[in-house]
């Protein structure tokens, strides 16, 4: 195959993996490297697409906050965009652009998912807390949510 072709594959190949769900750069050049491109192939790819808008990682990164901010926490957020390949400026930056609210997630989660929990029980205490902080949620901001919707928390010394 020519070197044309063999770059417009490349960004055909590109374009149609961009048509399902929008993706970091990273993850298109793992996703070309897999399918057998040149490294040439996929930096112009990557060129072209960004020129043409359809691959820009800052837009990526606010959109992944918006959609996620709702049930991830912060932490797990920044983590899994890490994960995803995306620059760590571009994420600090996303984040000062999208307010990621933790305690209003908290509250929402533990009013519709754990409303009957009673959370006076150490061990439903212990299982919802740590359901939060495996979704990237801090434990000042759950104890500070279970505290303001229950009146009630266990002191740390206890809890730990």
């Amino acid at each position: 195959m020519d070197k044309s072709k063999a770059r417009c594959s490349a960004f055909d190949k590109a374009v149609n993996l961009l048509a399902f769900k929008d993706r970091t750069t990273q993850e298109i050049i793992q996703k070309l490297k897999e399918k057998g491109y040149s490294d040439d192939d996929i930096e112009e790819t990557v060129d072209k697409l960004s020129y043409y808008g359809y691959l820009n990682d800052q837009n990526y990164t606010i959109s992944y906050i918006k959609d996620n901010a709702s049930k991830k926490g912060k932490k797990l957020i920044t983590n899994e965009l890490s994960k995803k390949g995306v620059d760590k400026s571009v994420i600090d930056f996303a984040c000062e652009e999208v307010e990621i609210d933790e305690l209003s997630s908290i509250d929402y989660i533990i009013s519709h998912r754990f409303s009957d929990a009673n959370f006076k029980d150490e061990k439903t205490y212990r299982r919802i807390v740590n359901y939060f902080l495996r979704r990237g949620f801090t434990y000042d901001n759950i104890k500070r949510s279970i505290k303001a919707q229950y009146h009630f928390a266990y002191d740390d010394e206890q809890f730990c």
